[in-house]
């Protein structure tokens, strides 16, 4: 899913970053003042050497367009109030140098608030928010959440990646109860079971932390898109509860089987890169629905695993190249070069287009061939032979067909029209004739 902001974020990362450190403060403001524009309401100084102040009427009108008030990378280092400007509902104060949230409580209407890339370290004042939908805190140094979002009982998106969060408890979730996008990625967390807290939450992104052991999602109902990469996680539980789950990423972890995640009937994307899985053989039977598979970087022996692979129907995209084990690399290549026959509705192996009909997108990019793209391609070429010998058998049995259907008609015509006997029977005697009389009947009595 798109994360709102994000590409803003990426393209102040930088300076975030040298924001973090005293030279580069220097560095950054010198650079915003030689480069600022006629229009730029803080970086620019005038004549009489005073700064001016970005939060100035006349400037504030400069840097709105309807409802958004845009005050993206003005070197703010403190927000002041804004009751000049009624109605706006999209701030961005992204990319300053803001380190308190304050002067927010007489802008009641604002459903988006932009303060990623500054260095925030506690979340406060923003219980007057009520309409507030999408919170983006990414890119600062907040350690805790405390009571700063118990208030926000609309929102529903809410970016935290990316901080210095080292935990995050129930109760600090507790008011959230539309939030259905979470972003804690790029943090210290070692426990998230809070999240089991929020009863809308569709999307979670927690990649990149310190979590450890099993983790326990069973109550996130409405959850369809799950991001747990590069951690440290062996087992994770209550998955099979979720109806609803889509996507899941568990690359860069240390699962060595797939068995706590149970029967995920809806799953479409599963990426279980750089792991220590051993076994595929369950797939299709615990991810029926399964269209893209990632198990790069594992310990599967695809010469064995490879035929039970081949039932997840649905398959169109597969990932497997890098360690493997049990078999040498010249048997297990022979083992996967008949992969487009055990799964021809497949489209990408390793990132090699393999059918090219369903796909027609003519910018697909040049990827390096490995040994099992190679073997699978030539596999693609056998197929296509194995269907023109067959077009050639059904023509020559077409041939045959009417050949022997000649025959067997040139033999009816040749039959004779009548039968040549005649049958042995005996006639029936026709019914005798009366005789005819001849003068007149003889009397029987005597006359007297």
């Amino acid at each position: 899913m798109a994360k709102c902001g994000e590409s803003a974020a990426v393209g102040c990362q930088t300076k975030v970053q040298r924001l973090h450190s005293n030279q580069g403060v220097r560095s950054t403001r010198s650079r915003a003042k030689r480069s600022a524009s006629v229009k730029d309401v803080t970086a620019t100084t005038p004549t009489d050497g005073t700064p001016k102040d970005p939060f100035l009427a006349e400037q504030l009108n400069e840097s709105r367009s309807g409802d958004m008030l845009d005050l993206h990378g003005k070197g703010i280092k403190k927000i002041q109030k804004l009751e000049t400007l009624p109605g706006v509902k999209i701030l961005d104060l992204s990319c300053n140098s803001i380190e308190v949230i304050e002067n927010l409580e007489n802008n009641c209407e604002i459903t988006e608030l932009k303060l990623y890339g500054n260095n925030i370290r506690q979340i406060n004042n923003l219980d007057r928010l009520q309409e507030l939908q999408i919170l983006q805190l990414q890119y600062n140094r907040i350690t805790s959440l405390r009571k700063g979002l118990l208030k926000l009982r609309k929102l529903e998106r809410l970016r935290l990646d990316s901080n210095q969060l080292i935990c995050v408890e129930s109760r600090e979730f507790s008011g959230l109860s539309q939030l259905s996008s979470l972003d804690i990625s790029h943090n210290q967390l070692t426990d998230i079971t809070a999240v089991n807290g929020l009863p809308c939450l569709e999307e979670l992104l927690a990649s990149h932390n310190k979590l450890c052991g099993v983790v326990d999602l069973g109550r996130c109902n409405k959850l369809q898109e799950l991001d747990l990469s590069n951690n440290k996680i062996s087992e994770v539980l209550g998955l099979s509860l979720l109806e609803t789950l889509t996507s899941v990423d568990l690359s860069g972890n240390v699962l060595c089987s797939t068995e706590s995640l149970g029967s995920l009937c809806s799953l479409q994307e599963l990426n279980l890169a750089d792991n220590q899985l051993k076994s595929i053989s369950s797939f299709s039977v615990q991810f029926p629905s399964l269209n893209v598979l990632n198990v790069a970087n594992n310990n599967i022996n695809f010469g064995e695993e490879l035929k039970s692979l081949a039932r997840c129907c649905h398959l169109v995209e597969l990932h497997l190249a890098g360690k493997g084990t049990g078999t040498p690399d010249e048997e297990q290549t022979i083992d996967l070069e008949d992969i487009s026959l055990l799964m021809p509705q497949l489209e990408s192996l390793d990132g090699a287009i393999l059918n090219t009909s369903n796909n027609k997108r003519q910018d697909t990019p040049v990827i390096e061939k490995t040994t099992l793209a190679i073997a699978s391609l030539e596999s693609t070429h056998q197929i296509i032979s194995c269907f023109i010998d067959f077009e050639s058998q059904m023509e020559d049995l077409q041939h045959s067909l009417t050949e022997r259907f000649c025959r067997v008609k040139n033999l009816v015509e040749s039959l004779p029209k009548q039968l040549p006997w005649r049958p042995s029977y005996t006639p029936v005697p026709p019914r005798l004739a009366l005789v005819p009389s001849y003068g007149s009947r003889p009397q029987t009595g005597c006359s007297s």
